[in-house]
């Protein structure tokens, strides 16, 4: 656990060892993306939050290939990419959970035919504390007992002061516990509640916050706190917990060769969703735009900000659910 925190301390060793896990996922030298025929005009991208920087990164990397294009970027929350996209507000919906079953029916209702989604990264979501807080680890039954009232994972009772974790030995002592999050828009808080409360309920004195960054920001200015985000958002201002997900499971620090080889489990894929017509390409902006986001040039930025880029087996198969939307060598 504290090569974990050591490398969320050096930030700048932790992208570099991100980069170099992504030149190793890639397996080649990364090569320039070719550019293409000149393209104009605007592409909107609406929703998750956690994506929103690595969007940001391929945005500006795509106008540098096309200066005619602008882009605009809204990330309220995975919860916006399918009304966006069901609204025609969106070229391209970000999202940080597969669509669900409703929002897919729902815009199955509307057009007769499914959203297309691809896999566009992988990233992992890191419990932390303050690092004044000498917690090493924590389990799932731990975690739902902290941030859930259904207690669906196991626990006997919710769990609201630091002392009551099992003799974890608190800085904290008996004070209470801070528990903090994402806002219900987000995709992160989705995702968590699934996996770490076991499907359960929030309790309504979780904090939640619209950003991963405020999340780190309100953990690190309260020795109480406890907080979730994304892998990619942690900094040297908070501490990174290892996670088990049994009680009598090995807890797994979240490093990214833990995310790499499957260890660690609170991990996920990243997916953007177009409306593309069965048969059909779509406009010829997102398909530039989803051809650059599974190039190496791409790729490589994924890992520069902080999440897990795909395998060239990965974006064979994402290039296959869209070979009808990518331009001809």
């Amino acid at each position: 656990m504290a090569r974990a925190w050591a490398l969320c301390r050096t930030g700048g060793r932790w992208r570099g060892a991100l980069v170099a896990a992504a030149l190793g996922v890639l397996g080649t030298l990364v090569a320039p993306v070719a550019r293409a025929e000149a393209l104009s005009g605007t592409l909107t991208v609406v929703g998750s939050d956690t994506l929103s920087t690595l969007v940001l990164r391929w945005s500006d990397a795509f106008r540098a290939l096309h200066p005619g294009v602008s882009i605009q970027l809204q990330t309220p929350g995975s919860a916006s990419a399918p009304i966006a996209l069901l609204e025609g507000a969106a070229d391209i919906g970000a999202m940080s959970r597969p669509m669900s079953a409703d929002e897919a029916a729902q815009f199955r209702q509307r057009f007769g035919y499914a959203p297309t989604g691809i896999v566009v990264a992988h990233d992992a979501i890191v419990v932390f504390v303050h690092p004044d807080n000498p917690l090493t680890a924590i389990t799932k039954r731990q975690l739902d007992a902290i941030y859930s009232d259904t207690l669906r994972c196991g626990a006997a009772a919710p769990v609201t002061r630091w002392d009551a974790l099992g003799g974890a030995g608190n800085a904290a002592g008996a004070t209470r516990i801070l528990a903090t999050g994402r806002n219900s828009a987000s995709g992160t808080s989705e995702f968590f509640r699934e996996q770490a409360l076991c499907g359960g309920e929030y309790r309504a004195d979780v904090v939640v916050w619209p950003g991963h960054g405020a999340t780190v920001a309100a953990v690190a200015g309260n020795r109480q706190a406890i907080g979730y985000a994304g892998i990619g958002y942690l900094n040297g201002l908070v501490k990174p917990l290892a996670y088990a997900p049994g009680d009598d499971a090995p807890a797994v620090a979240p490093v990214m060769a833990n995310v790499m080889n499957g260890d660690y489990p609170l991990s996920r894929p990243l997916h953007l969703y177009v409306n593309r017509p069965p048969g059909r390409a779509p406009a010829p902006l997102p398909q530039a735009f989803l051809a650059y986001v599974l190039s190496d040039e791409a790729q490589t930025e994924v890992a520069e900000d902080g999440f897990l880029p795909l395998t060239r087996e990965e974006r064979e198969a994402q290039t296959q659910l869209i070979r009808a939307t990518m331009p001809r060598p």
